[in-house]
Order: C-alpha cells, then structure tokens, then sequence
C-alpha cells in the first residue's frame, strides 16, 4: 500500500514537470516566431526604404530637363576644376575663408543669390504688396461687478446654507 501512494506521488509530480515542460517548449516557440516576425518588419521597412529612394530618384531623372533648364537660366553649377582641390591639411589650414573670392575665382551657388527675386525679368511687373487688414480690436473684459456678492456653496450633500465672500 504505501508502494502505491509513493508510485502516486512520483506520478503526480512526473506529470507536473511534463506540463511546465509543455509551457516552457510553448514559450520558446512564440519567441522564436516573434524573432522571425521582427526580422520579416525590419525587411519591409528597409524594403520601403529603397522604394521611397528609387522613386526619389526617377522623380528626379524624369525632371531633368526641367533641372537643367533653371541650372543654366538661375543656378548656373559647373563641376569642380583642379584648382579648388587644395593639396594637404597645411593648405587648407592657411585658408582664409574671412576675405571675399579673390577676383576669377569660381563662385558657388550661395553666392548667386538674386538681389530682387520679385524682379527677376524686365518684362515681370513686381508683385503687388499684400492687402492690408483692418486692426483688431483688443479685447476688453468687462470690470468686475462690486454690487454683486460671490457666493460659497459647500458640496450639494451638505446640509450647510452657501455664504457670501465680499
């Protein structure tokens, strides 16, 4: 008899271990599915990534006459020639970026900045100047009433009568 009540509890404690293994086992899985499912999302992003690029860029390539046209008509870009490379660190040291271009130098686009943008063909007339609008009134709140009295209400439970604070 007392066989069979050891045999019953190592059974009952077999059995409880094999369902936490049973959790554990489950557990493990939904992790290694969660992984799988990360790595899926951070390819669909890096995927709408590259689309967003491609798409930038036939944007890009399919304006370029357009490109090209306000390069020669406003930007005018050229590509870099030799002599604005300078030869090593010392060189570039010894810059002095605080004096103006020296005179032939090649200007870059911050340079060419229009003086009137408004005005930028003979034939344009300048743009007319925005409406102006009427003032505002300021606002004005009235001044407070001396004649009449606050009152103070206790919570509507109270059995107590509301009071006036002057």
């Amino acid at each position: 008899m007392t066989a069979a009540y050891r045999l019953k509890g190592i059974g009952w404690f077999g059995s409880c271990v094999a369902v936490v293994l049973g959790f554990y086992l489950v557990s493990l899985q939904v992790a290694a599915e969660r992984k799988k499912l990360d790595d899926v999302n951070g390819r669909i992003a890096a995927a709408q990534r590259d689309i967003r690029a491609l798409e930038t860029e036939f944007d890009t390539r399919a304006n370029l006459v357009q490109l090209e046209k306000w390069n020669g008509d406003t930007l005018a870009l050229t590509a870099p020639v030799a002599g604005q490379f300078v030869g090593d660190e010392a060189q570039l040291a010894s810059l002095d970026v605080t004096r103006g271009p020296a005179e032939g130098a090649i200007q870059t686009a911050a340079l060419l900045v229009p003086r009137n943008p408004r005005l930028s063909s003979s034939n344009r007339k300048p743009w007319p100047p925005p409406p102006r609008l009427p003032p505002r009134p300021s606002p004005t709140r009235p001044p407070p009433s001396s004649a009449s009295p606050r009152l103070i209400c206790p919570s509507p439970r109270s059995s107590r009568p509301c009071r006036s604070m002057s």
